[in-house]
């Protein structure tokens, strides 16, 4: 858990959003010492520039209210970093 929490601090640090974090985006490598990389970019934006923030994505069961709730609000409103970790309180559940 320590290892994804790190690896989601550094993209976030960087200015980049996953938004489509779940179990199957997550890779772990090593057998002694295991360490998470977290894959699939696809859907991942800039932090920052809200041109390129869709107002729904990410896989359902994983995504935080704040995105199902844009859409339905003002087209304007829009998210942050923070949705990422609420996928990742969903994964920590789960597991």
């Amino acid at each position: 858990m320590k290892n994804f929490l790190m690896g989601l601090a550094y993209i976030h640090s960087k200015g980049i959003m996953h938004r489509d974090l779940k179990p199957a985006n997550l890779m772990l490598k090593g057998k002694k010492i295991a360490s998470i990389t977290v894959i699939d970019y696809g859907l991942s934006t800039i932090i920052r520039q809200e041109n390129y923030i869709f107002q729904r994505c990410g896989t359902p069961g994983f995504v935080a209210p704040e995105l199902l709730t844009t859409a339905v609000k003002l087209k304007s409103m829009t998210y942050n970093e923070k949705c990422d970790i609420f996928s990742a309180g969903v994964i920590f559940y789960i597991l």
